[in-house]
This record gives C-alpha cells, structure tokens and sequence, in this order.
C-alpha cells in the first residue's frame, strides 16, 4: 500500500523508514501461492513503484537460459523478462506502453557479483536517485529478483527437458515407423520378386526331373540350359530386392522389355502384348506395379496349376493399360470374394482395379487395369 503522505513522483532525500522495506518484501512472500515466479515479479514492481512514490517502474529480469513463453504476461526479448507498473495504468504519449518511455532512461543496475541480475528504470528521476541512495531497499530487492530469476530458470530448464523428451520420443517412433516400412516393403518386393524367380526355378528343375524319367534327354537337355539362365540371374534378383532397386530392363526400357526378359525363359509362359505397346512408355509407378503385379499372377498359377499353359496379355487401351493372366488349370470357387487382395491394394494405390474369375475345371483369369 502506498503511503498516504507521499505523492507520486515525489522524491523525497533519504531513504524511508524500515517498515517500507518490509511491505515490499511482503508484497511478494505475502502473496497466495505458491504464486508463479512472473506473479511475484509483477509484485514486486508494483511494491517498489509505491515505495519510491513513483509515476513507473520497469524491471528487466535477465535470464541464464532463453526465455520460454511467459504464461504471466511479461514480454520476453531473447535473455530479458520485462515487467512493468505504472500509478496511473495509462499508456505513454503516442500510443506506446508507459514502459517504452523508460528505454531512454538510464537504468539501476542490480547484481549479485557475479551476474547481472536486472535493469530497474524508475520514473521521475528523483524516485530512481532514491532507489540508488537506499542500500537496504537494493539488498531486498536484489534477493528477491535473485530467487524469482531461480525459478524461472528451473520452468524454463523443465520445459526445454520436456519439450527434448516429447522430440525424442517423437524421433523414436518416426525411426521406428520407417523401419517397420522399410521391413515391409522388403517382404512385400521377396514376395512379388524373388519368390516367383524361385518358384520359376522349381518348375524348371520339375520339368528337368520329369523329362528324365521319362527318357526324353534331349528335352531335359534343353530345360537344363533354361534353368542355368535362371540360376544365373538369381544374384541379380535378390540384389535387386535387397536394395529396392527396379529391374534394370524396367528402369531402362519400359514394362514390356522388363516382362520379356524376366518370362522368356518360361515355357510354360505366352506372352501376348499389344504392338502399340512396344517402346511405350509410362509413369514409372505404374510400370512398377503392372510388372510386379503380372509377376505375382503368374507365380500364383504356377503354385496353384502346375504344368498349366499360363498367358500374359498385355493391351493399352483408351484410357490406360490392360492386363490379364489366364491359366488352363483346375480353377476354384472365389464364393465370391476377392483372393488376391494384397494384390488389389497394390493396383488402388495408382488408381486401378482388379478382378479374379475363376470356377472350378476353367482355370482362373486376373485381370487388371490403370489409367495413365
């Protein structure tokens, strides 16, 4: 409370009596708490503008660590807190905040010897020159900015730990996301790259077996050299798959050279593609779904029909590229549903469509197309 006495910006020529001292520190231990640190120091600027009989008073509180977001108002400058009290509540002259007026004032430094605690501007300048000539009012206020700037650098510590933590945890989860895709992406190319070429070889290596029991060495013979070819691009399909690479032929030359280069050791594989097709070329996400999803057909056929004549059809059409793998097999009942789903969310993820038909002793076709 401010004396009655004394007017504002009034300054009288020595220092008050004791009890003046002890209503600033109770305006700030007085308070209902525990009050946050920026509450005290807003008390404590306004119990020394009242003290002194000033018109303002303007606390620039340093800080060790850069300033968080002040939750109590104070305006935070890089290291500085600035707090503000004025008597009359009004704004300078000009529009601006009365504390703007102080910054062509020369401030009352406060330290405790080995930091720079605050600058304190008071406003008239008789107030200030008091402040400067009343040491037990410097020694109490320079405690007591001293513990507020304490806990004010232990929240913002906590919040910079917290804020560190939630960034950790965040990286954390973002590695462990993409390890995770990462892992299923390399299922998904073994599933649709390597596992074909594997069951490629198994068929070659039946039909080896098969033509030797049979006597027909001459067409064992030939097998046996179809089946040195796919031994020896096995090393560049699992490269291939280790490192998410395309298919060289694909990246270079397009889908249908890719297909003839990985199905023309087959012979149980015909390929029908559309001359128009020859030297196309189009978006590589599609290229790269068509080619994997023609793979992942045709091993299908081969798992599920053995020795059946599978047929790779290959159209463009008006509004993009068709496929269709058709096998002479047994055939089965869909009851309905759709077998190849994986398959199918591989083809909706570049806006196309699937379809499986297949009833039992009419073997199975699956159909695709994309727009591009």
């Amino acid at each position: 409370m401010p004396r009655s006495t004394r007017r504002a910006g009034e300054a009288p020529p020595a220092p008050g009596p004791p009890e003046d001292v002890a209503r600033v520190v109770e305006a700030v231990h007085g308070l209902p708490g525990p009050p946050p640190p920026g509450v005290q120091a807003t008390a404590l600027t306004r119990a020394l503008g009242e003290c002194l009989g000033a018109e303002s008073v303007t606390i620039c509180l340093r800080l060790p660590l850069p300033a968080a977001d002040d939750p109590d108002g104070a305006a935070a400058q890089g290291g500085v807190r600035e707090y503000h009290w004025s008597a009359s509540g009004r704004e300078a002259p000009g529009g601006e905040p009365e504390a703007a007026a102080h910054r062509g004032t020369s401030p009352f430094r406060l330290g405790d010897g080995q930091q720079i605690l605050a600058d304190v501007s008071v406003r008239p300048a008789g107030a200030g020159e008091r402040l400067r000539r009343w040491p037990e009012l410097q020694v109490v206020t320079r405690l007591l900015l001293s513990d507020i700037q304490s806990q004010l650098a232990v929240g913002d510590a906590g919040k910079l730990i917290g804020r560190s933590a939630a960034l950790l945890a965040d990286a954390r989860s973002r590695a462990a996301g993409e390890i995770e895709r990462q892992r299923y992406q390399l299922e998904r190319d073994l599933h649709d790259g390597a596992q074909h070429h594997m069951v490629a070889l198994q068929m070659s290596l039946g039909m080896v077996e098969h033509q030797l029991s049979a006597g027909k060495t001459t067409e064992a013979a030939h097998h046996l050299d179809r089946l040195r070819q796919l031994l020896a691009s096995t090393e560049e399909i699992l490269h291939t798959t280790a490192t998410g690479l395309l298919s060289r032929p694909l990246a270079d030359h397009g889908l249908v050279a890719a297909l003839r280069d990985r199905l023309d050791p087959l012979d149980t594989v015909i390929l029908d593609v559309d001359p128009l097709l020859t030297g196309r070329r189009y978006p590589s996400e599609v290229e790269t779904t068509i080619y994997l999803a023609c793979l992942e057909a045709i091993s299908n056929a081969h798992k599920h029909a053995p020795g059946a004549t599978v047929t790779l059809t290959l159209r463009t059409v008006a509004r993009g590229l068709s496929f269709e793998v058709a096998d002479t097999g047994p055939g089965f009942d869909t009851g309905g549903r759709m077998p190849l789903h994986y398959l199918a969310a591989r083809l909706e993820s570049v806006g196309g469509t699937l379809s499986v038909r297949s009833s039992r002793g009419d073997g199975t076709r699956v159909s695709g197309h994309v727009t591009a």
